[in-house]
């Protein structure tokens, strides 16, 4: 006797965003009692009405980002299926999907861009002329009339993803001829690291001449460019939570009323959690490069017990001389930079919601809970539990826009 619904999960994008995404669709699908079956279909469509009928599937989702035109709706028939960041998107085309809120993300990478005072804009979209892409290619556009920047567009070609000296050629020659600084928003972090490398190509001095930001904070590529690639990170997991979320209701309507809402595309935006500010777009209010290294360091140890005074060796005076230099770049001290780090990691745990209150004090450098409870409670006035149950209640409040 079947126990539980089975749900076809459709994967078509790289490793670290569909882990995200498969996570938060297993969360839903465990209240559920569903029992989710991944399908692999990077490389081509699989064939859906035989998955349906082996898995007895009653519903799917489509992580439609990596191959926007991989599948189509008639692929499905009647089954309920939701879509996720549907690349060719049109309201009379998905009946169902949740997309990042790509007019969130724009924002956000435009505000860290502006804070540089650029002269100018580049926008490096995606070869394909995908949804999310075209998007914040028109709201950057938007952003740069209302500030008066001129902005540039650079549009690589499809094979150039697997070709990085084309890529990077194609992107230098935009950043030689615009006027500097600039600020560059690139619509994936593949797309920000090969940014950085031609700001470096074109011999120009990042973030200095040119500040880079883009999406997805993937780590394997934002820690490893360099200098360090900022990157507006959006909600993966929540993205997948949604889906299962929007797949229930769907699977829960009568078909008469499937059939009605088939007249009409609905959509669940999720909103991005934040931005990760990294070495590529830092600007200090005084230059200088010993305090920027040491903002660097704290980024990557705070964590790991690093103490104001070893952030102050990094400059190779007193103490006194360091935590001068260090306020007078940054506007803040080092013990505060550190504690400000730590505080930032620890909110992404709580976010995640997979480590006890005491794990995540040892894992951001406090010695002990009671510590980390203290800083916590004076930092945000919530203790760290109640903070998180807000901060979820909030992210799993529905948010929809009709197509």
């Amino acid at each position: 006797m079947e126990t539980s619904l089975a749900i076809l999960a459709f994967r078509t994008g790289k490793l670290g965003t569909w882990r995200e995404k498969l996570g938060g669709m297993a969360s839903f699908a465990r209240a559920a009692g569903w029992r989710l079956q991944p399908i692999d279909a990077r490389e081509a469509a699989p064939d859906v009405a035989g998955l349906v009928e082996f898995w007895n599937a009653r519903g799917a989702i489509v992580d439609a980002s990596g191959e926007p035109g991989r599948f189509k709706p008639e692929d499905f028939g009647a089954l309920p299926v939701v879509w996720m960041n549907p690349g060719d998107e049109t309201p009379d085309e998905r009946r169902l999907c949740v997309s990042s809120d790509s007019t969130e993300i724009t924002r956000l990478a435009a505000v860290e861009l502006l804070a540089t005072s650029p002269s100018s804009l580049v926008f490096v979209e995606w070869p394909a002329p995908v949804r999310w892409s075209l998007v914040k290619r028109e709201l950057m556009r938007k952003i740069a009339g209302m500030h008066a920047l001129p902005m540039k567009v650079v549009t690589p070609e499809a094979a150039e993803l697997d070709d990085p000296a084309a890529l990077q050629s194609r992107i230098a020659d935009a950043l030689e001829n615009t006027p500097h600084p600039c600020g560059v928003f690139a619509v994936t972090d593949l797309l920000g690291a090969a940014a950085i490398s031609a700001a470096v190509r074109a011999g120009l001095v990042v973030p200095r001449d040119v500040a880079v930001a883009s999406v997805d904070d993937d780590p394997e590529v934002c820690e490893n460019c360099s200098p360090a690639l900022t990157s507006v990170r959006p909600d993966f997991h929540g993205l997948g939570f949604a889906a299962g979320r929007l797949l229930k209701k769907a699977m829960d309507d009568s078909a008469a009323r499937r059939a009605r809402a088939a007249e009409r595309a609905e959509r669940e935006v999720v909103a991005p959690t934040g931005l990760v500010r990294r070495a590529s777009t830092l600007t200090l209010r005084r230059q200088d490069p010993t305090a920027a290294e040491a903002m660097e360091l704290i980024r990557r140890e705070a964590c790991a017990g690093l103490r104001p005074i070893d952030a102050a060796s990094a400059f190779g005076t007193s103490r006194r001389s360091a935590e001068m230099r260090f306020k007078a770049a940054t506007g803040t001290t080092l013990g505060k930079a550190i504690l400000e780090r730590r505080l930032a990691a620890a909110c992404d745990y709580l976010e995640a919601g997979t480590s006890s209150v005491a794990a995540i004090a040892d894992f951001c450098g406090w010695n002990g809970d009671v510590a980390f409870r203290k800083a916590f409670k004076t930092r945000f006035g919530l203790a760290p539990l109640e903070w998180a149950r807000r901060r979820n209640l909030r992210k799993n409040a529905p948010s929809r826009r009709r197509g």
